[in-house]
């Protein structure tokens, strides 16, 4: 896309696809929790799973089929802020939108099930039509941002169904009835998970948005060139948090030690997302040209402060994954304290999109140096309080 489209309609395509992870961080909610108590109910058969799906896709089916028609009034509203002059892709995006509320329903299934394997082809469905999608609606076609924006959305319908078709044994199996206080507890435990998910979101997201409001068209082009490469460091060992949370869900289930499972993510989690952050500040142009195009290569001292905080933030995301799994909320309140931070800063200081990415990286690393410190001081409590008994 950033090869075949100029750097101000990469800047609007960025833009507006990051309200797709805006607008559908509450119901990405739904795949944390859904897969935190598939792993209990999976324990007496699937019977109880599939009771759970049926009830809850009905709920968030109605759910999008109404944010679709409520959010056709808004779009004045949102060609205003995007300083927008036509209309269709906005109605992309909200499409793409209410289909990607859908899919986390399943695919929690399968991560709560434990199938690993289905559930990584089916997460590689959406990049991977993307891509495909890429070539043939933007490079081929030729049709710019729309072609960009309607390839998301069809990502979005072929993952729902890979998803819906890799869960065909549980339709087969007959519902059973599900514990008493099933949902009051989801309810219980959705609250914390909604607040760590949109402030991670908002973390990950939000700053596109923002430049491309506060800043001229052209830094808000190169600035979305910079943030889809730097965003790599995050979502590349996003893989170990899917296998983190489950595993670690499971291991206070049935009363098993975890510190294993969170110090092999972290490590995993740091090598990875530290070595591409590594690689694009030493060849950040090199790297902006290979994937975008040598149009984009002013985004190079971009490029390099949002890696860095990409990485910072994909190690704040393993703590929170461990800390929902073992439902331990303390890490809440930097998380919540640092976004509030970035926030103000931004909308007091914003003259240039350095500022804004600078701002982040300060953000983000306050928010990991005090939830670790936290993590660390609970470690060592724990283990006191263990020596103690023995």
């Amino acid at each position: 896309v950033g090869r075949s489209i100029s750097s101000i309609d990469y800047g609007v395509f960025n833009s507006l696809f990051a309200m797709v992870s805006i607008f559908t961080a509450p119901v990405s909610v739904v795949h944390i929790v859904f897969s935190r108590f598939i792993v209990n109910l999976s324990l007496s058969g699937l019977g109880k799973v599939k009771s759970l799906f049926t009830k809850s896709f009905k709920i968030i089916l109605g759910l999008s089929g109404t944010i679709l028609l409520g959010s056709i009034t808004t779009i004045p509203l949102i060609k205003d802020f995007f300083h927008l002059e036509v209309t269709t892709p906005i109605v992309l995006v909200l499409i793409t939108i209410c289909f990607s509320m859908l899919f986390p329903i399943p695919f929690a299934i399968l991560e709560g099930l434990h199938r690993f394997t289905r559930l990584g082809i089916g997460s590689s469905c959406t990049p991977l039509i993307r891509f495909f999608g890429a070539l043939l609606f933007v490079a081929g076609l030729g049709w710019g941002v729309n072609g960009a924006l309607l390839t998301a959305a069809t990502a979005s319908v072929f993952t729902l169904g890979f998803g819906l078709w890799s869960l065909k044994d549980i339709f087969k199996v007959s519902s059973e009835p599900l514990p008493d206080g099933t949902f009051r507890d989801m309810a219980n435990y959705s609250g914390p998970v909604f607040l760590s998910t949109t402030m991670i979101m908002i973390l990950g997201t939000i700053d596109i948005s923002l430049v491309r409001h506060y800043c001229s068209p052209e830094e808000a082009g190169l600035y979305a060139t910079a943030a889809i490469l730097g965003r790599i460091a995050l979502f590349l060992p996003g893989a170990l948090i899917t296998v983190l949370f489950p595993s670690a869900a499971k291991a206070r289930a049935l009363g098993e030690k975890d510190g294993y499972i969170l110090w092999t993510s972290l490590s995993l989690t740091a090598f990875l997302a530290f070595s591409v952050a590594l690689l694009f500040n030493l060849w950040p142009e090199q790297f902006i040209s290979l994937f975008l195009g040598d149009q984009h290569r002013e985004a190079a001292s971009l490029l390099k402060i949002i890696s860095i905080a990409m990485a910072i933030l994909s190690l704040t995301n393993v703590i929170a994954s461990y800390s929902l799994a073992r439902s331990d909320y303390a890490f809440l309140f930097p998380l919540v304290a640092g976004v509030t931070l970035m926030m103000a800063l931004i909308l007091t200081y914003h003259d240039t999109a350095t500022t804004i990415a600078y701002i982040m990286l300060l953000s983000v690393s306050s928010i990991f140096i005090v939830a670790f410190a936290q993590l660390i001081f609970k470690i060592n409590r724990s283990l006191t309080t263990t020596h103690r008994r023995t």
